[in-house]
């Protein structure tokens, strides 16, 4: 599983334009590799051998087509020998059961870290609608805006090419200066109601990014701990194989595997 670390900005037109943008990476769903090593093969019950003096058994081990060594009758391993393979057999049947007792919780978090991705893309649905709400909503009033200074530049036009002069030209020229000074106004007003949506916006960006990159972190975490599992249990199964091969289906003698249990 891999999670990129999620950026924002945020950019805005002056005037009569007015424009956000969030750019987000994408939240991969987190990905796992459970596939748990081969058990070693249930040890069979000791099967009594034909010979002559001591009384032998035969290891249980694989099916005959598994060990590299299946199904050749081999000689009667030593004491040394049978002691090896024994203890390699509860080592393996050790290090399984520990494997899979961290496969379960990798696999809780894993579940965890999904739900948390789902919320992640749910709230940047929600920011780019809310994003495009006020960023419509200003740019309405923007053109609106624009549209009015428009008029007022043709105005000013009109009255230095109309020719006005006197009492008629000064109630223009005032009626225009009147209009705008309140233009001024409103657009202060506007940049300064721009300034807030987009200060907002931002904020909540942030605070999403900064979320964002907290889980980043304990998705790479995930991904360290569930790849050592994954990279044991190969080891593992190597080993198994191996402990096939070399012991599966051996004879011994059940006086050696007495001596062993008692410590000779």
């Amino acid at each position: 599983m891999k999670l990129h670390t999620a950026a924002a900005s945020v950019a805005c037109a002056a005037h009569a334009a007015f424009a956000a943008a969030f750019l987000f990476s994408t939240l991969a769903p987190a990905q796992a590799q459970t596939t748990a090593p081969a058990k070693p093969a249930p040890k069979a019950a000791a099967k009594p051998a034909a010979e002559a003096g001591a009384k032998t058994l035969s290891l249980g081990g694989a099916a005959p087509a598994e060990g590299a060594a299946s199904g050749v009758r081999r000689g009667i391993m030593t004491r040394d020998e049978l002691r090896a393979c024994l203890s390699d057999e509860a080592t393996i049947r050790t290090r399984l059961a520990e494997l899979e007792g961290k496969r379960a919780p990798l696999e809780a978090e894993k579940a965890q870290l999904a739900t948390e991705q789902t919320a992640f893309r749910e709230e940047r649905v929600a920011m780019e609608a809310a994003q495009k709400e006020a960023t419509d909503a200003l740019n309405v009033k923007f053109k609106a805006f624009a549209v009015r200074v428009e008029a007022v530049n043709e105005r000013v036009k009109s009255l230095n090419e109309g020719g006005k002069s006197g009492s008629a030209f000064e109630r223009e020229r005032k009626a225009i200066n009147d209009e705008r000074a309140t233009l001024e106004t409103e657009r202060k007003a506007l940049e300064a109601e721009k300034e807030g949506i987009v200060g907002k916006l931002q904020a909540r960006v942030t605070a999403y990014n900064e979320k964002a990159r907290a889980v980043d972190g304990r998705v790479a975490d995930w991904n360290t701990r569930n790849n050592k599992v994954n990279d044991d249990a190969q080891g593992l199964e190597a080993e198994r194989k191996d402990w096939v091969s070399t012991c599966s289906n051996r004879r011994y003698r059940e006086e050696d595997e007495i001596a062993i249990k008692a410590g000779k």
